[in-house]
């Protein structure tokens, strides 16, 4: 009887250790299990984050090229707006008459681009008379002047636009530069 009480206690207690390391397997799993979980929604919401920059993105993109999508057309205009005022300064160095309607009718054509281009966005770079600006002029040379503040737009060759608020075209100038004093040496002051 003892040695069948010893048995029984023995199978019980391989039993339960048994038991015990199934248990700790289980644990082990359910930990292991966790772990992946956890790893799988972090990359589900890095993902989820990934998407969502993306869609911003597209967005934004979208919305540049319908705001920017006349750029081109508008560079092939520029040159016509630029032919016209030409027509009218030539028209008024050949002295016709300010009342004439060829040049009432160029000044009219003029205009009516001019405005729509204004409405589509198009806006022209005052030069003359504002500091060199390297980011909206082009230097085309210098002019040496002292009735000018030194790297200040003198003349316009050809004037710069911007397109709802981006460079289009640079204004194609040229800047004062003062002269030295006679009674100063370069580089001396």
């Amino acid at each position: 009887m003892e040695k069948h009480k010893n048995e029984k206690e023995e199978k019980v207690k391989a039993a339960a250790e048994d038991t015990q390391k199934i248990l700790e397997e289980t644990r082990k799993e359910l930990d292991e299990a966790h772990k992946q979980a956890a790893e799988a929604k972090d990359k589900m919401l890095r993902a989820f984050a990934d998407f969502e920059n993306a869609k911003k993105r597209l967005a934004k993109e979208r919305e540049e090229f319908v705001r920017f999508s006349s750029e081109s057309m508008m560079r092939g205009l520029l040159p016509i707006l630029d032919n016209f005022e030409r027509a009218i300064a030539h028209a008024d160095a050949a002295g016709e008459p300010a009342n004439s309607p060829l040049r009432e009718g160029v000044l009219l054509i003029k205009k009516q681009l001019a405005d729509f281009l204004a409405q589509q966005g198009l806006s022209r770079i005052e030069s003359v008379g504002k500091p060199f600006d390297p980011h909206v002029h082009e230097a085309m040379g210098h002019v040496e002047t002292e009735e000018h503040p030194d790297e200040t737009v003198v003349e316009e060759h050809e004037p710069g636009y911007l397109l709802k608020g981006r460079l289009l075209r640079p204004a194609k100038v040229r800047i004062a530069k003062n002269q030295p004093a006679a009674d100063q040496e370069p580089g001396k002051q």
